[in-house]
């Protein structure tokens, strides 16, 4: 008689046994590794924290006797705190009475399942926009961008290049280049500031395309969808041009592409700032069975290009 006032799934697992299933799924999503995330973005714990834009001196200096030298940070770089404002996002469960009563616990699981690939969309989608929107385009920037070497700057300098003749100065009459040489030219963007990598460029499957018809080596290549990564390692990338590891982008039209530095060298910050969850409509943890009526998934992420100088963007239009 009192199982008639229980609720339970269509092939009879209670409540309390669907609640335990989705917070075992959760914690293995929070607990999981998440290579694109890991690869295009540095993880940080705080939202606000120290970010120094570019390199530092690269040279020491040349002492005369009682001399000082000059400390690696300069006294007006208090201004370079930067804060990450975190966003929640959420998505409802979808769990009421007559839908856990008529639905079988296995296609409960694979509908949480298929909100927890969400999520991981949400994170990917977050850090890609801002790859995206955070590159100097020339219209001036929040740093003084310094010279490197005899390469010299000043507030136009440009990050986005929408032909091949924007990316290659010494042809601006439609001449054509190669895939791989768009890519060796857009590292050099990045190389003639200072930095070393490592290097990851995101290409669409169009550009992918034009640099398999050049391919001289073994055609048995492989370029991982930025989806369905399976390591964060920049090192496990099957295929490299001049040092860039390439990665396909599935949300990209054309030939564009970017080029990054990766992992822990990213410009792109990306703060965690609730895992996901399952949260009553209050926003309050769900604890009790009863909570997952009504409930929804609910997390908080915020995402900052912290160095606008550390990725390119290209939009080849002229490939041999």
């Amino acid at each position: 008689m009192a199982r008639r006032h229980e609720l339970h799934t269509a092939d009879g697992k209670n409540i309390e046994d669907l609640l335990e299933m989705a917070r075992t799924l959760f914690d293995r999503y929070n607990d999981a590794e998440k290579p694109f995330t890991e690869m295009f973005a540095e993880t940080v714990s705080e939202q606000t924290f120290y970010q120094e834009p570019r390199r530092d001196d690269i040279y020491w200096d040349k002492l005369s006797e009682g001399e000082q030298p000059r400390a690696m940070r300069e006294e007006d770089y208090d201004d370079k705190w930067m804060t990450i404002r975190s966003d929640t996002y959420s998505k409802s469960l979808g769990m009421s009475q007559k839908y856990i009563r008529r639905t079988p616990s296995s296609e409960i699981i694979d509908k949480l399942q298929r909100l927890l690939t969400g999520a991981k969309n949400t994170e990917e989608q977050l850090i890609y926009n801002t790859l995206t929107n955070g590159i100097i385009d020339g219209t001036g920037e929040w740093y003084d961008i310094r010279d490197y070497g005899e390469h010299t700057f000043d507030d136009s300098h440009s990050h986005v290049f929408e032909s091949t003749d924007e990316l290659f100065p010494e042809s601006k009459d439609g001449t054509s280049h190669e895939a791989h040489e768009h890519i060796e030219e857009a590292k050099r963007e990045l190389t003639h500031h200072g930095m070393d990598g490592p290097f990851v460029a995101l290409v669409s499957n169009s550009f992918k395309r034009q640099l398999r018809n050049q391919l001289s080596w073994d055609a048995q290549y492989h370029i991982p969808m930025a989806t369905g990564m399976r390591s964060a390692d920049v090192q496990d990338l099957d295929i490299v041009i001049d040092g860039v590891r390439l990665v396909e982008n599935p949300w990209m039209a054309g030939d564009k592409f970017y080029v990054t530095q990766a992992s822990n060298d990213s410009p792109i910050k990306f703060l965690e700032d609730r895992p996901v969850q399952a949260t009553r409509p209050n926003g309050a943890l769900v604890r009790s069975p009863g909570d997952l009526l009504g409930a929804n998934a609910t997390a908080d992420y915020g995402c900052r290009m912290v160095d606008p100088l550390a990725a390119v963007e290209v939009t080849p239009t002229q490939i041999e």
